[in-house]
């Protein structure tokens, strides 16, 4: 009932306002960007100490769909910043410890800069072979230094920031609205406080923006307070204010980076500029295995080339679109075995609107097409609900099935431009209409001797082979000009 209150809102007002869920007010809400014509997003990168996988997959993904639905169904220019960690993401995210970059370099006795390059040309190659839209800045971290330090002296003038024996500190007793973002206050930090002390800090849960290096610390810089190195927080914080303004409209990450990543952020940015500096505070779930969250630094991850070696990037794209961008995926064969057969049913439909023999004309099928179109808009507009998006294809799908000995080449034309489009969202569908099937030279050759028997009339030949490509699930359909072409069922 409540669907079809809000389809029959959305038939009376076809710009119904597109809603998200902000982590920060902890609702959703009616998305309205600081400038109509163009939206603003910044996006975590992944800390380059190691292979992309599937986790970081995850999340590039989710921004890529709702990037692509902004741009192709809301009519908006994307302005996405990207950021790269090279340096101060400590393990454990703590501020006390070594460097996740430093410590893998050293480990493979290379500069730290080497190894980031290299893990660099693997996420670009990751995303380029998953279909990601390249955000339109990467920055990284290292080119921002002195920005970084001018934020730390700015903070002390203000009375936020304080320095410790070469080390800077962000004070988050002086930051009032501090733990809005996660929940974790001041005084929940204190009261499930299980750590040692630090001397240097004036409350424990302060968190470091500058850090000092002593001699042997390969990664450091000249700074006012002696050799050092920057927080990983204030990175971030620096990067987006300097590309995107004081205020922007969507801060993207995964949910783990909500404490204390982005809950830091908020803080020192606010303390700074005075604004927060997103609108919207948007979070993707995380992916597991085997019950257990896929990471680089719990050794419990599939990288992205291995995951392309059993599945196709379509494949890949589908199966993560299957959860909603907020839910946690739990990544298994048969999870992505799962969603592959619903996306061969979709292609089998591509195909047999291309291939096969058209009709004069289905009465039904433009009364079905508004209808789906209106369904879907409405559930992506939803918070980008990419679940019951998939579902309202699918049902799509059953019911021009039935229609599709009727429709017309103008039918079948206006479905597939209609499948182009939200494939400029999902980026999974084969609309060559070859079925997206590999060239198997095994069953090209069989279907080379059917068509040397065709051509000799020798019929009893050419009907045993399609009964053999039939017992293998190969359906063939010869073409007018002589061709054959198939597809596995």
């Amino acid at each position: 009932m409540i669907l079809e209150r809000v389809l029959n809102e959305k038939r009376e007002n076809n710009n119904m306002s597109l809603k998200i869920s902000n982590t920060f007010s902890g609702k959703k809400e009616i998305f309205k960007s600081l400038n109509n014509n163009e939206i603003k997003i910044y996006t975590c990168g992944p800390t380059v100490y190691g292979p992309l996988h599937l986790g970081h997959a995850r999340t590039a993904i989710a921004y890529d769909i709702m990037i692509g639905y902004f741009e192709n169904y809301q009519n908006k220019k994307i302005f996405h910043v990207q950021n790269i960690t090279d340096v101060g993401h400590i393990i454990g995210d703590a501020d006390e410890g070594e460097d996740k970059l430093v410590k893998a370099a050293a480990e493979r006795q290379i500069h730290p800069m080497e190894l980031a390059d290299i893990y660099i040309k693997d996420m670009w190659d990751g995303f380029d072979a998953l279909n990601i839209r390249r955000p339109n800045l990467s920055p990284r971290a290292t080119g921002h230094i002195i920005e970084m330090q001018d934020w730390c002296q700015e903070l002390i003038k203000k009375g936020y920031a304080y320095e410790v024996e070469g080390d800077v500190y962000f004070d988050i007793s002086k930051f009032k609205k501090y733990g809005k973002l996660s929940g974790n206050t001041p005084k929940k930090l204190m009261e499930g406080a299980r750590i040692k002390k630090n001397p240097k800090k004036k409350n424990n849960a302060d968190f470091a923006l500058w850090k000092h290096a002593d001699s042997s610390h390969i990664m450091q810089w000249t700074s006012p307070w002696g050799k050092g190195y920057p927080g990983w927080h204030i990175e971030c914080s620096v990067m987006s204010q300097k590309y995107l303004g004081d205020q922007f409209d969507i801060h993207g990450g995964a949910r783990e980076l909500s404490f204390p990543h982005h809950e830091n952020e908020i803080a020192q940015s606010t303390a700074l500029t005075g604004k927060n500096p997103a609108r919207y505070w948007v979070h993707t779930g995380v992916l597991s295995i085997g019950g257990r969250k896929m990471a680089k630094s719990l050794g419990n991850f599939i990288t992205v080339q291995d995951a392309l070696k059993k599945y196709s990037p379509q494949q890949i794209r589908w199966f993560l679109s299957s959860y909603h961008y907020s839910s946690d995926v739990d990544f298994s064969n048969k999870n992505v075995n799962s969603a592959s057969q619903g996306l061969e049913k979709i292609n089998n439909f591509i195909f047999s609107l291309k291939n096969l023999k058209m009709g004069k004309g289905s009465k039904n099928i433009e009364g079905i097409l508004k209808d789906f179109n209106i369904k879907f808009k409405t559930v992506m507009d939803d918070d980008f609900n990419t679940p019951k998006a998939m579902s309202e294809i699918y049902t799509f799908v059953n019911k021009a099935n039935s229609e599709m000995n009727l429709l017309s080449k103008y039918q079948r034309k206006k479905i597939l431009k209609e499948f182009e489009k939200i494939d400029s969202v999902f980026k999974s569908f084969n609309l060559r209409g070859d079925n997206g099937i590999t060239r198997n030279s095994e069953i090209q050759k069989l279907i080379d001797e059917r068509n040397a028997a065709r051509k000799s009339k020798n019929w009893e030949i050419a009907d045993k082979i399609r009964e053999k490509l039939a017992s293998r699930n190969i359906e063939i359909f010869d073409q007018q000009d002589g061709t054959t072409i198939w597809k596995k069922n």
